[in-house]
């Protein structure tokens, strides 16, 4: 083996560490925090209110807010709304870290607004966030598993490979990404 393949096997082998070390913290998290899409109506409050946290986008249905949180300085806590009509919005809980955002689906039938708001967060992520992955997870056992696994398939997300290091810890939940292939203009 030559200097230089060593030494790409060893950039890859540090990479995958922190990725495991990384997905570690944000499965825990996830088996803590049980994110997932929540159904607002005008003037109702909630556990994750919005208005206690840090504004970081608002364009048109889109609101954007980032929670001050204690897991680490690489991960912090997202709120999206989407605003679907005057009464009633869309909002998710999501997990930010390295270069990856984590959004979880809750058992049950999903809510009205669902698609659109996650259609939202997906352009939210590719355009503002300068990541290069979205991970969605839902239960193994779900009923309605094969649904979701077309749906997302047909947004663009790929099942989560069974020997990938984020696989190995995931245990009962299905994981599925979606890669953002960042593109450089000579404007930037």
């Amino acid at each position: 083996m030559n200097h230089s393949n060593h030494k790409v096997q060893s950039s890859v082998l540090c990479l995958c560490r922190a990725l495991l070390v990384d997905s570690a913290c944000v499965l825990r998290w996830v088996r803590q925090q049980a994110p997932g899409p929540q159904m607002n109506t005008a003037g109702q409050s909630t556990s994750r209110d919005l208005t206690q946290d840090v504004l970081l986008y608002k364009d048109g249905k889109l609101t954007v807010k980032q929670q001050v949180t204690s897991l680490d300085s690489e991960s912090s806590i997202l709120h999206f709304q989407y605003q679907l009509s005057e009464q009633l919005s869309w909002s998710m809980q999501t997990l930010l870290s390295g270069h990856s955002l984590f959004v979880g689906l809750p058992n049950g039938e999903l809510l009205k607004g669902t698609k659109e708001g996650l259609t939202a967060v997906l352009e939210f992520a590719e355009e503002k966030l300068k990541i290069n992955h979205v991970f969605v997870w839902f239960m193994k056992n779900r009923p309605d598993k094969l649904l979701l696994t077309r749906t997302f398939c047909y947004l663009g997300f790929e099942l989560v490979k069974q020997d990938h290091l984020i696989a190995s810890i995931a245990g009962d939940l299905r994981l599925m990404v979606y890669t953002i292939q960042q593109t450089h203009s000579s404007e930037e």
